[in-house]
C-alpha cells in the first residue's frame, strides 16, 4: 500500500517567496492546508481550500493562454520557418478564454467535484459575471499582445533571422536545483544558446506592464544563477537576460554581475530560513497551526486572492 504523505516535500520557488511576503495566510492555505484536497478521503475543509486554490483570475487566464501560444512557437524548432499569424494567435487565445468562461458559467458542478479538470474564473465565482469593461479591456489588449509577440526581438530577430545560430535548451518547463539541501524550482519561458556569440540567453515573456517593485529583475537574476550553476558557466558575459513586455512592446536586457548572484544566494538563505520558521517539524515539513499565519493588511492584495472568503472563518 502506498503511504499518503500528510505534507508536501519542502521546496522553494520565487512564487512561494513572493506569496509569503505578501500574505502569510494565503501562503499557508496554498502550500499546506490545501494539500491533499483533491483526494476523495480528504476532509471537507481541505477539499474546499483546494477548490479555492484552483480559482484563476481573468488576468491569470489571459497570461496562461498567451504563454501557451509562446510555448507553441518557441518550443517547436521545426515550425520556426512558418510562424503563426497574429490572427491565429488571437483565435487560439480567445478559444482558451472562452473555454474558461464557459466552464465557469455552466460547469460549476463539474468544477466543484473535480476542480483540477474544470476551470473557474475568480470573478465569476465571487461576483457571478465578468464586468463588461474587463471584457472590453482584454479585447483591446489581445491584438496588441499578438502583434508585439511576433515583432519582439526574441521571435522576429533571433528565431526567424538567426535560427541557424540558435540552439534551444528549454522552453517553459519546471527545472530544479538544490541550494543547501533544499530543492529550488524555476520555470524558464525560454533558454537558448546563441552559438555565434557564445551566449546563453534567458527570456521571460510578460503579458502585463513592468512592475515598480523590481521583482521581474530579481526573477531573471534567479534564472541566471540557476543557469550558471547548472551549466558551469565561468564568465557572466556568457549570460544575457531579457524581459519581453508584450503589453507595450518594450524589451529590457541585462547582464548579471557577481553582486547580483550574492544577492540571490542571500535571498534564498533568508527566505528559506523564514519559511522554516513557520514549521513545527522541519523534517516532515509540518506547518504550525493556521492561526499563526497572519493575513495581509493590503486590501488590494485581498481583492486578487482566491481565498478571500475564508479570511473571516479560519
Amino acid at each position: 500500500m502506498v503511504q499518503v504523505k500528510d505534507y508536501p516535500e519542502f521546496s522553494w520557488s520565487f512564487t512561494k517567496h513572493k506569496m509569503l511576503l505578501e500574505c502569510e495566510l494565503r501562503y499557508a492555505l496554498s502550500y499546506y492546508y490545501s494539500y491533499g484536497g483533491w483526494r476523495q478521503d480528504a476532509s471537507n475543509r481541505s477539499r474546499h481550500i483546494y477548490r479555492l486554490k484552483t480559482l484563476q483570475s481573468i488576468n491569470m487566464a489571459f497570461g496562461s493562454a498567451v504563454h501557451s501560444q509562446i510555448h507553441r512557437i518557441v518550443g517547436q524548432p521545426d515550425s520556426w520557418k512558418k510562424m503563426p499569424t497574429e490572427s491565429e494567435i488571437m483565435t487560439n487565445v480567445r478559444a482558451d478564454l472562452n473555454k474558461a468562461y464557459q466552464d465557469s458559467k455552466y460547469r460549476h458542478a463539474s468544477w466543484y467535484e473535480n476542480p483540477s479538470n474544470t476551470q473557474m474564473l475568480m470573478e465569476i465565482y465571487y461576483d457571478g459575471e465578468l464586468p463588461f469593461e474587463v471584457i472590453e479591456d482584454y479585447q483591446t489588449r489581445l491584438p496588441v499582445t499578438a502583434q508585439n509577440l511576433l515583432s519582439c526581438p526574441t521571435i522576429h530577430h533571433d528565431l526567424l533571422q538567426k535560427r541557424n545560430d540558435f540552439k534551444l535548451i528549454t522552453s517553459e518547463r519546471f527545472r530544479c536545483i538544490e541550494f543547501k539541501g533544499v530543492k529550488v524550482w524555476v520555470v524558464l519561458d525560454l533558454l537558448y544558446q546563441d552559438l555565434k556569440n557564445k551566449k546563453y540567453v534567458i527570456v521571460d515573456f510578460k503579458t502585463g506592464k513592468q512592475s515598480a517593485n523590481g521583482d521581474e529583475v530579481t526573477q531573471l537574476m534567479l534564472y541566471a544563477w540557476f543557469v550558471r550553476e547548472t551549466f558551469g558557466i565561468d564568465s557572466l558575459e556568457q549570460i544575457e537576460l531579457r524581459n519581453e513586455y508584450l503589453a507595450d512592446g518594450r524589451t529590457l536586457t541585462f547582464i548579471p554581475t557577481p553582486f547580483d548572484f550574492e544577492k540571490i544566494e542571500y535571498l534564498l538563505h533568508t527566505s528559506i530560513e523564514r519559511m522554516h520558521s513557520y514549521l513545527k517539524d522541519v523534517e516532515r515539513n509540518a506547518p504550525t497551526e493556521l492561526e499563526q499565519f497572519q493575513p495581509t493588511k493590503n486590501r488590494r492584495a485581498c481583492e486578487r486572492c482566491s481565498f478571500r472568503e475564508l479570511c473571516n472563518v479560519v
